[in-house]
C-alpha cells in the first residue's frame, strides 16, 4: 500500500483530504501537525506530532513517502526544512498554494492563467507573520519547492468554501440571508472574482496523486466569475428568504473606514480577481460541482452548526448603522 503523508490533515482542507482518502482506503496514511487542531479526529490512521517550523520536522526522517500533500505551507523556511528531512525522493509533492500569488497590481486582466505574473518575496517578508505578506510567501513557496530535486504539483485555489470551512468569508453572505433583515451590499453586488468548493479542490487533489505528468502549475478553481448577488439570489431561493438590500458604493464605504475583503467578505472593488480554469479542465478528468449543488451542501453543514454568527465581517451592530446612514441620505 503506498504511503502517504499530509502535512496538517486536520482543520477544513486537511480534514476534508483525510477523510475522503479513508474511505477510499487505498493509501496508508500518516498525518503531521502540531495536535491542536481537533486532535481527537482521525484515531484509526498514523500521527506525527510536531511544529513543521521546527527540528520537530527531523521526525518525519527515516520513513519513505510515496507522496507528500503539503495543506499547511505558509513560510519559506518551513518549506525548505520539510525538503531537506524527505529520504530520497518522493513520487509526487502536492503542493496546496493560492491564486493570491498573483501579482494582481501588475496584471489586471481578467482569468488569468499559470503564465501570470506572481508575487516577489524579500527576506523581511518571507518572515513576516502578518496577513498582507501571505501572497508573497506563498510565492517563495512555490518556488522553493520547484528549485528542488522533488517532482511536484502546485494547486492554486481560489477562496474555498463549503464543509468544515473555518474561515466564514463565504458564509458571512449565507448567515445574512439565514438570520438578518437587512444586507448592506457593497457596490451593487456585481463586481467578479473566482471560488473554489471544497469537494472540487480535493478531487483534484486525489486526481494529482496518481496522474502522469511532469512537475506543473494548476489554478483549481470551481467557479471563475462569481459575485455576491450570485450568492445572495441564489441562498435567498433556496431558504426562501429574501431580506431588503441596501446597496453602498465604494465611496460610501471606504469614508467609513470599511475595508475590501476584510469588513466585507468577497468584496472587491474590481472585477479582476478572477483565474482560469482551462489548464486544469483540459489536463483532469473532473466533474465540477454545480453552484446550487455545493450550496445546498454547504447550508446542510451549517444547520448542522446551527447557524453561529461568522466571526468575520463587521458586525451586526455596525451593518444596521451604515444602513440607517444610508437611508437618511436617500
Amino acid at each position: 500500500m503506498e504511503k502517504i503523508l499530509i502535512v496538517g490533515g486536520t482543520n477544513f482542507i486537511g480534514r476534508n483530504l483525510v477523510e475522503r482518502l479513508i474511505k477510499l482506503n487505498q493509501y496508508e496514511i500518516t498525518v503531521f501537525n502540531r495536535g491542536k487542531t481537533n486532535p481527537e479526529l482521525f484515531p484509526q490512521i498514523n500521527k506525527i506530532r510536531g511544529d513543521r517550523k521546527t527540528n520537530d520536522i527531523k521526525l518525519i526522517c527515516g520513513q519513505k513517502w510515496d507522496y507528500i500533500i503539503d495543506c499547511s505551507c505558509y513560510y519559506p523556511d518551513s518549506i525548505d526544512k520539510l525538503l531537506d528531512s524527505i529520504s530520497g525522493k518522493v513520487k509526487r509533492y502536492i503542493l496546496i498554494s493560492t491564486v493570491s500569488v498573483y501579482d494582481n497590481e501588475s496584471d489586471k486582466s481578467v482569468l488569468r492563467n499559470e503564465e501570470a505574473k506572481i508575487l516577489g518575496c524579500t527576506e523581511e517578508e518571507s518572515k513576516d507573520t502578518s496577513d498582507t505578506t501571505y501572497g508573497e510567501r506563498k510565492a517563495e513557496c512555490e518556488r522553493r519547492l520547484k528549485k528542488g530535486n522533488q517532482p511536484y504539483y502546485i494547486l492554486r485555489p481560489s477562496l474555498v468554501y463549503g464543509r468544515y470551512d473555518h474561515t466564514d468569508r463565504f458564509y458571512y453572505w449565507l448567515y445574512q440571508v439565514k438570520k438578518q433583515n437587512e444586507i448592506l451590499v457593497p457596490n451593487g453586488g456585481v463586481q467578479t472574482f473566482a471560488v473554489t468548493y471544497v469537494e472540487d479542490l480535493i478531487n483534484c487533489i486525489i486526481e494529482s496523486i496518481n496522474k502522469e505528468g511532469e512537475s506543473d502549475i494548476y489554478n483549481v478553481t470551481t467557479f471563475t466569475k462569481l459575485s455576491i448577488c450570485d450568492i445572495l439570489n441564489n441562498v435567498s431561493q433556496m431558504l426562501d428568504r429574501n431580506p431588503s438590500r441596501q446597496f453602498a458604493d465604494s465611496t460610501f464605504l471606504k469614508s467609513e473606514g470599511i475595508s475590501e475583503w476584510y469588513n466585507l467578505p468577497l468584496w472587491l472593488d474590481c472585477d479582476y480577481f478572477t483565474y482560469g480554469n482551462a489548464k486544469m479542465l483540459a489536463n483532469f478528468d473532473l466533474q465540477l460541482t454545480d453552484f446550487n449543488t455545493s450550496l445546498v451542501r454547504t447550508i446542510e453543514y451549517y444547520d448542522q452548526l446551527d447557524w453561529p454568527v461568522p466571526k468575520y465581517g463587521i458586525s451586526e451592530q455596525r451593518k444596521l448603522e451604515l444602513v440607517n446612514k444610508l437611508k437618511d441620505k436617500s
